[in-house]
């Protein structure tokens, strides 16, 4: 690294002004010559098949130009393998390929018009007859389906076994057996789902795709088409937000394909609001069955975490709530089960933090309730149950600095204050004040990538890859490990993303990014500098030994290309986590409502790239976590399956003015294993361990536990 090194500044967005001036083109502002809109046909049944569409009045309406249903639909291929397996976010099949309903919502066709409005209202006109069958919307044990026969199918890999828990809770002499549950959540992204289609000739389709999955998208397009990898272009060079969503293969892709094929005109389909609730994935309801046991001493000597979550008819993917209830504390008895119901909803997928939210907030509960029945500090609770090491895998972390981070934080906040009695802090309004604290933790992944870096005879250097930019700043973060390994001006850099012509590059999750993309663009950085080296001797400073070079190289750029990848032996080795510690402070009126007002959070995820950055990704984080913990739940109608709450009047999410005072920072010691650049993720631990941290305080504030999310007024009053 280089003295003037821009790795750890906290360097301005390079696409903001982009941003805010309007200039970022998002998927639905792409403009394309003789451009038509579609608009989905949904299915008004949660479950049964289709007996009829009458399309007559919709054929006449104004603007009209095709309607794409099952009778004129392309035979889509069924998606390979290797996009289903292992339960996999999606659909397990491709769209409009037979009669059967499977929740409100599915996609039964397109309407295409000349404008989106024409397009709107001709759906609006298709007449559907149904056969009807029985629906299940809510898990065993609630509302009207609580009959009706579990369909449960065990995940095998998630169950986890070790020692003897019921023998170990025998002995305990501090137990807890409690139930936590988690709602129906929805994604809502400022940017809704959009995408462009337009085919370029017979064989070769272009599409603009709000996607956080460009070669995945591409490769499904390719297979469900049977088109060449390479005739088919995903771009997306911003993305609206995510938050889990845009990444996997819902079907309005396919279709807005399909239809543009059908007219033989660029295609624009743009989801409403409503539409993210029943076409674009959702966090899935989970319950939570806590069963924890410790000794005299505090610690821990049993720990069963049983969840029962649900799937939709044509996916098995699981909401993997119980992952971090292996290792986070050393315990020598636990057993993490799963149970999967397969409901008439859309199918679940990845939502920030999939599995650790819902799945730490139950965790981090438990541990509060059992320190409160210990009568043992929360903070010195999780001290003395400290894990050392990997205890499910049994292997040493990478590196683990949670200890400072209790540490920081409770001082930071102020934790000495706090006073062990539930409901004896008051506000001067009359307001009961609440203190909280829980754990953070989330997967230091790392995945495949590719990139290419160029030098042009202008000096300036364009780097590429087919990364994507969901708002967490990719574009600024890369420009920086290439101008640190180059050791030139960050000015003279141009990182070029969002094409599926460049090299590939994973889908953006699983806070894997930056680890993931970051080696394949300083090793292309590299291979360039040791290319112009060999050719000049030294990197060129002015336009003469820019033209020399280029004179020498006899070409009119110079190129290299570098592919990087996990390093199988250190995975196999270490166990990745990055970890940190939330504290806040909430206040609860006479009428239940409640305001976290203070919130502290030290995080240990390596070393930093940019601490302004990594700021914002952790206070999005928080706020997202106190919008769970106290605002947020989709709420199915039992009897239609219909979502009662599609739209941000009635799905409430935090904004501006619910933000506390935030006192963010890090520890910032590189992890030693992790390759080049000594960082892990940081996009989703924001948000882990602060519903918790929430919940906790709540209890502290009125001596009220609320175990079912959002914590609501009427819970507390």
């Amino acid at each position: 690294m280089n003295a003037t090194t821009p790795i750890g500044q906290p360097l301005t967005r390079i696409d903001g002004r982009l941003k805010v001036t309007g200039a970022a083109t998002y998927a639905a502002e792409f403009q394309r010559p003789k451009l038509a809109y579609g608009a989905l046909i949904q299915s008004a049944i949660a479950n049964g098949r289709v007996a009829k569409i009458d399309l007559s009045a919709a054929k006449s309406a104004p603007g009209v130009i095709g309607i794409l249903t099952r009778e004129n639909a392309p035979r889509f291929k069924p998606y390979p393998d290797e996009l289903t397996k292992n339960g996999a976010p999606g659909e397990s099949r491709v769209p409009l390929q037979d009669d059967n309903v499977y929740w409100v919502g599915q996609h039964l066709g397109v309407v295409v018009a000349e404008t989106f409005e024409q397009a709107t209202h001709a759906a609006s006109l298709v007449r559907v007859q149904y056969e009807a069958k029985p629906l299940l919307v809510t898990l065993p044990g609630e509302g009207a389906n609580a009959g009706q026969p579990e369909k449960f199918i065990r995940r095998e890999k998630l169950q986890v076994k070790r020692g003897d828990v019921d023998a170990a809770l025998g002995t305990a002499t501090h137990k807890i057996d409690v139930v936590y549950s988690t709602p129906i959540e929805n994604h809502n992204p400022i940017e809704t789902t959009s995408t462009t289609a337009e085919w370029e000739a017979a064989d070769r389709v272009l599409i603009h795709e709000s996607t956080r999955g460009i070669d995945q998208l591409q490769k499904i397009v390719a297979n469900a088409f049977g088109l060449p990898r390479e005739n088919v272009r995903i771009v997306c060079p911003f993305v609206g937000g995510a938050f889990g969503s845009k990444g996997f293969q819902w079907s309005h892709s396919l279709l807005a394909a399909a239809a543009a094929h059908l007219v033989q005109r660029p295609v624009k389909l743009t989801f409403t609001r409503p539409q993210m609730f029943d076409s674009a994935g959702q966090r899935a309801h989970t319950e939570q069955r806590l069963s924890v046991g410790a000794g005299k001493d505090g610690k821990l000597g049993a720990l069963r975490h049983a969840t029962t979550t649900h799937c939709s008819p044509v996916s098995e993917y699981t909401e993997t709530c119980g992952n971090m209830s292996r290792m986070l504390y050393s315990c020598p008895n636990v057993e993490v089960t799963y149970r999967l119901l397969k409901l008439n909803l859309t199918t679940p997928c990845p939502m920030r933090a999939p599995g650790e939210t819902p799945g730490v907030f139950a965790l981090e509960c438990a541990m509060d309730e059992l320190a409160h029945e210990a009568d043992i500090d929360p903070v010195e609770f999780r001290l003395r149950n400290y894990a050392d090491f990997d205890e499910n895998e049994n292997r040493p972390w990478s590196s683990k600095k949670l200890r400072e981070c209790y540490q920081r934080a409770a001082e930071r906040f102020g934790w000495s204050k706090w006073n062990r009695k539930p409901g004896s802090m008051r506000g001067a309004d009359g307001s009961q004040i609440g203190f909280g604290m829980a754990t953070a933790i989330y997967p230091a992944g790392q995945q495949k990538a590719g990139a290419t870096a160029i030098l042009n005879k202008d000096g300036a250097v364009i780097v590429r890859s087919a990364t994507h930019e969901i708002g967490t700043g990719t574009y600024t973060a890369m420009s920086q490990f290439a101008a640190d390994t180059l050791g030139i001006p960050i000015e003279t850099i141009r990182f070029e993303l969002g094409d599926s012509r460049f090299p590939e590059a994973p889908n953006n999750g699983g806070s894997w990014l930056t680890a993931s993309v970051a080696p394949a663009v300083m090793g292309a950085c590299r291979e360039l500098k040791k290319k112009v080296v060999d050719l000049a001797g030294s990197w060129p400073n002015d336009s003469t030994e820019l033209t020399n070079l280029f004179t020498r190289a006899g070409q009119e750029q110079i190129k290299a290309e570098f592919n990087s990848e996990p390093n199988k032996e250190e995975r196999e080795k270490f166990s990745f986590f990055s970890y940190g510690a939330v504290f806040v402070e909430v206040h609860a009126d006479l009428f239940g409502q409640v305001r976290v007002k203070r919130a502290v959070g030290i995080y240990d995820v390596g070393r930093m790239i940019n601490p302004r950055l990594a700021r914002s990704q952790i206070l999005g984080g928080m706020l997202f976590g106190f919008s769970t913990a106290l605002m947020e739940g989709t709420v199915p109608d039992e009897k239609t399956g219909r979502i009662v709450n599609p739209n941000l009047a009635e799905y409430h999410v935090a904004v501006h003015a619910d933000a506390p005072e935030f006192d963010i920072d890090f520890i910032n010691e590189p992890d030693p294993h992790m390759p080049d650049l000594g960082a892990r993720g940081i996009g989703e631990i924001g948000i882990v361990g602060a519903p918790a941290a929430v919940a906790n305080a709540v209890f502290h504030a009125t001596g009220k536990r609320v175990r079912d999310l959002p914590i609501t007024p009427d819970k507390l009053i």
